[in-house]
């Protein structure tokens, strides 16, 4: 493993310093850097997916340039999966066809004996080891940045560990079953959305065999439907960050959809978080108090809850805090924007020395990636107003 990973630091900063002396002379350093991303593979795609969302610590304009990152691979051949396939599978399944890919893994449609249609999601073979690879490369330039402080006083380590935790959890199918599982029983509570049932008896290594809910690509969607269904996986995540705790963080387009009917379907529990109680009470109590415009509670919240590094400045970060939630409900429903509220609040936390506690990060996450297509269906959507009953019951709870 030591010399793969040799091997690969060096592989690694052709591409890196290729991509600089490149950068000097263009203006699409954006294009430049995502393009450096897919040549690097599977591990950095998906890395840099990850840290495109992470706004606490990261400028804006970097996370817009990595979230052009996507996976564009083509799908392990169905014969080749097929081989991966648990024996019941394979003698029970029939009609098997790509249906998506992607740099961890693939996802094909088929059909049981008994008529059920399933979608199987095959991890690509030998990307395991690919990732860890990867990853060790990652830890130790993470270690490095961190000693030498090239990142001011991030925390880069505790950063790159998280995200590192993240990667594998995507690797591993037996947690997002259970994921899928438990969001499918905790969002009964919403009703009007849909999880695909997990079909454990033809799961195996590698392999998760879940229900396939006919209509999500393809079909009309009025706008009436897509209005209620957007809403609906609002309430979905307001239930996810203030009661339940187990948050879905990755609620993009191609992991959310509108159905005719009006309801939500969400799929994909590969990049979910679990919140401590303690992390999600104090998260109910910080939004409870943002509604109320009490920013010194916020802040007391925030500095309860987040590390100080050497530089931290508490009273600084006190008064500023103050002011960002004063001119947030100063705002008019419509005028209020959620995402340069977070990337303001993170910025001021950077900028006085404090780090982000993951129980704040990961559930403005989950509100931050599903707002643009708030945005787009439903414009004059009242965050505060949706979130209440939700805050009010967190409160008891």
């Amino acid at each position: 493993m030591r010399v793969a990973v040799v091997l690969r630091a060096f592989e690694v900063l052709v591409v890196l310093a290729a991509t600089g002396v490149r950068a000097v002379f263009s203006r699409r350093r954006a294009d430049l850097l995502t393009d450096a991303v897919v040549r690097l593979g599977p591990t950095f795609l998906k890395v840099a997916q990850l840290l495109g969302t992470r706004v606490d610590v990261v400028p804006l304009e970097v996370c817009r340039a990595l979230a052009r990152v996507y996976d564009d691979l083509p799908a392990v051949p169905v014969s080749e999966a097929e081989q991966r396939f648990p024996p019941r599978l394979r003698a029970d399944l029939t009609g098997v066809t790509p249906a998506a890919a992607g740099s961890i893994a693939c996802v094909y449609r088929g059909e049981l004996r008994d008529g059920r249609h399933v979608a199987i999601k095959v991890r690509r073979p030998g990307i395991g080891r690919v990732v860890e690879r990867d990853l060790a490369l990652l830890g130790w330039m993470a270690r490095l940045a961190e000693s030498l402080r090239l990142l001011g006083g991030m925390p880069v380590v505790n950063v790159a560990g998280e995200i590192a935790d993240a990667v594998r959890q995507q690797l591993d199918f037996d947690a997002e079953a259970a994921a899928l599982r438990e969001l499918g029983a905790n969002l009964v509570a919403v009703p009007g959305v849909r999880v695909p049932g997990v079909i454990g008896e033809y799961c195996g290594p590698g392999v998760l065999v879940m229900e396939h809910l006919p209509g999500l690509r393809g079909g009309a969607v009025s706008a009436g439907a897509k209005r209620t269904a957007t809403l609906t996986a609002l309430r979905a995540v307001y239930q996810m960050i203030f009661l339940d705790g187990l948050v879905h963080c990755d609620l993009h387009p191609g992991n959310l959809y509108a159905m005719p009917d009006g309801s939500a379907v969400i799929v994909d529990a590969g990049f979910c978080r679990r919140m401590s109680d303690s992390g999600r009470q104090a998260f109910v109590g910080f939004f409870y108090r943002m509604t109320r415009g009490d920013g010194a509670a916020c802040a007391d919240v925030v500095l309860a809850t987040a590390t100080a590094t050497a530089r931290s400045d508490p009273e600084g970060f006190r008064a500023e805090m103050i002011r960002l939630v004063e001119s947030a409900t100063r705002d008019s429903v419509a005028d209020f924007d959620l995402v340069p509220f977070t990337v303001r609040l993170f910025a001021l936390q950077r900028e006085h020395g404090l780090a982000a506690d993951p129980a704040f990060v990961f559930p403005i996450l989950s509100l931050v990636v599903l707002e643009g297509t708030l945005r787009e269906v439903c414009a004059d959507v009242d965050f505060q107003t949706e979130a209440l009953p939700f805050v009010l019951r967190g409160l008891m709870t």
